[in-house]
């Protein structure tokens, strides 16, 4: 009996230690590759800014985070909020992510924990195209925000603002395509 105890035991800890593992990727595109400063691709069309640099592209890149759905914001104290909002700095043990896209809009989120996230896309090329489910998912998030008017200004600032919501499972690689591309 106090083998079979035992070995239950070990069991037990093997599979929470697996499920605790559990991870997976996010990956995705957050503007077209090419995509130069001196043209803009927005909802309403292509624009072009002629006084720019030909074939230069911008240097700002998209900031992109993941958040757990399931987070408790309230749970967070405001000076970690704060710095959150304002410095980028993730509170302690919070399910928080953070990635910044590459010169080609690619970003990668490896090895996170299978849950469900908010994607947030804070993109400086300033799309203002974005469809009623990403409008509607930030509206959810701006909803749970603390302090959503800090968000607002410190954060998002003049990028855009693109939320989607992606469930991911273990051993899962979800690609995501934000915005109208």
């Amino acid at each position: 009996m106090k083998r079979l105890i035992v070995l239950l035991t070990l069991g037990a800890w093997l599979l929470g230690a697996a499920l605790a593992s559990a991870s997976g990727s996010i990956v995705g595109n957050v503007y077209s590759p090419g995509t130069e400063r001196s043209m803009q691709v927005t909802g309403r069309g292509v624009m072009w800014d002629l006084s720019a640099p030909q074939r230069s592209k911008s240097a700002a890149k998209a900031e992109i985070w993941l958040i757990n759905r399931a987070l408790d914001f309230t749970a967070i104290p405001y000076p970690a909020l704060k710095k959150w909002y304002q410095e980028g700095v993730i509170p302690e043990n919070t399910p928080i992510y953070r990635a910044e896209a590459d010169d080609e809009g690619r970003f990668a989120f490896q090895d996170v924990p299978a849950a469900a996230y908010y994607v947030v896309i804070l993109d400086p090329h300033s799309r203002d195209s974005q469809s009623l489910e990403e409008r509607n998912n930030r509206d959810e998030l701006r909803d749970r925000l603390p302090h959503a008017d800090e968000f607002d200004l410190f954060m998002v600032g003049v990028r855009s603002c693109l939320v989607e919501k992606v469930s991911l499972q273990d051993g899962q690689t979800v690609k995501i395509r934000p915005g109208i591309f």
